[in-house]
């Protein structure tokens, strides 16, 4: 097993983290990671000019002030080391072969606690140095801008939960009449929220008023802004939220 002062020894400050997209995980194929790239997504401006007018008029937040951002690359400098070329040959098929075919689907980083990525694999390219036994492979991902969190907001899965960056609530209520309560969304953008219901109740929030009857609401109206989101219970129901939040890495 090759450790982390051998890298030293050869120049590479390579870090213990990996990336999992399909069934292929780097450091489970022996690929160190050397480098991580994740620039932030341009953003899709609607800007128009005006003759004898200082700037421009930006219409790209009229919708409720919200940001919208173009797909962004994410991309990763792999190493295998000290290896002979039948073995460096066969890295670079594997990594070719198990993640070009895949469509659309999580991107697993270890730098990244509790949340993934959506996208699809844009390319791999490799650097193969036959004198020093090295191959280098770059792996470009196409991805959905914002990172999602893996697990439902009211899950608090203790080993994923990310301390700096998590909030604990309650998202199931029992309703027998009317009855108070906050959602948080401590994402970076509103999130749709779907809707489990045993009884009748209607919610009133900022998004509307909704009158629902026993089932599963996956497309509502229901919007959690980022933030505090107050809103009202009436009936006899025992009701669930359900939302996933979406940030900005």
């Amino acid at each position: 097993m090759i450790d982390k002062d051998y890298f030293k020894n050869v120049g590479f400050e390579v870090e213990e983290e990996s990336f999992t997209f399909g069934e292929y995980n780097s450091m489970d194929n022996r690929m160190f990671m050397a480098n991580r790239e994740a620039p932030t997504p341009s953003e899709r401006e609607i800007v128009e000019s005006v003759p004898y007018m200082q700037g421009v008029y930006d219409f790209s937040q009229l919708n409720g002030g919200e940001r919208y951002f173009d797909n962004r690359e994410i991309t990763y400098q792999v190493m295998l080391f000290e290896q002979d070329y039948p073995t460096r040959k066969y890295a670079e098929k594997e990594i070719k072969r198990q993640l070009m075919p895949l469509g659309i689907q999580p991107l697993y980083d270890s730098h990244d606690n509790g949340c993934h990525w959506l996208g699809k694999c844009k390319s791999v390219t490799v650097d193969d140095d036959a004198e020093k036994g090295t191959l280098a492979c770059t792996v470009v991902f196409d991805c959905y801008p914002f990172a999602i969190s893996n697990d439902d907001a009211g899950a608090d899965i203790w080993d994923n939960v990310y301390f700096p960056q998590w909030f604990f609530q309650t998202t199931e209520y029992r309703v027998d009449d009317k009855t108070e309560i906050n959602l948080y969304n401590w994402g970076s953008r509103a999130v749709h929220c779907s809707i489990d219901v045993s009884g009748n109740v209607t919610i009133t929030g900022d998004f509307g008023e909704i009158a629902l009857s026993q089932g599963h609401y996956q497309d509502t109206q229901m919007v959690l802004a980022v933030g505090n989101n107050k809103m009202s219970m009436d009936g006899r129901a025992v009701v669930k939220f359900g939302f996933y939040v979406e940030v900005m890495y």
